[in-house]
């Protein structure tokens, strides 16, 4: 059974209002050298950074070890909103181009032939 424009946008957006927290972008590990008194150095870390571009410039937080796991389960999820959003974009396109094919296909209003016209009366 296929499900119409009108059920299928539903769903999508029943989906959508499901998903509690979500984030976009990434989570880095990121180490760094250290030197130690001997002269040798040491990796430190890892430190966890979430990033993201917000309106064209990158974001970067740091995220405590703690908080990792749930961080990762909420990118999972901006992932699942975008491919939510990516079906709600094809629906609306869609339905757009319904939209379009019916005003094609109203019909015009046709006009009187010349002969069915009434012509004033002449004084």
């Amino acid at each position: 059974m296929t499900k119409t424009l009108e059920e299928r946008k539903s769903v999508a957006l029943d989906r959508l209002m499901a998903i509690d927290a979500a984030r976009r972008g990434q989570l880095s590990r990121q180490y760094y050298a250290r030197k130690r008194a001997d002269g040798g150095s040491k990796k430190q870390g890892p430190y966890y950074v979430w990033q993201r571009y917000v309106k064209g410039q990158k974001r970067s937080v740091r995220v405590p070890r703690d908080q990792v796991a749930r961080v990762e389960a909420e990118l999972e999820r901006g992932e699942e909103v975008d491919g939510i959003l990516d079906e709600l974009w094809d629906i609306l396109e869609q339905s757009a181009q319904q939209q379009d094919q019916q005003s094609k296909k109203k019909p015009r209003p046709s006009k009187p032939h010349a002969s069915a016209r009434r012509k004033p009366p002449s004084i």
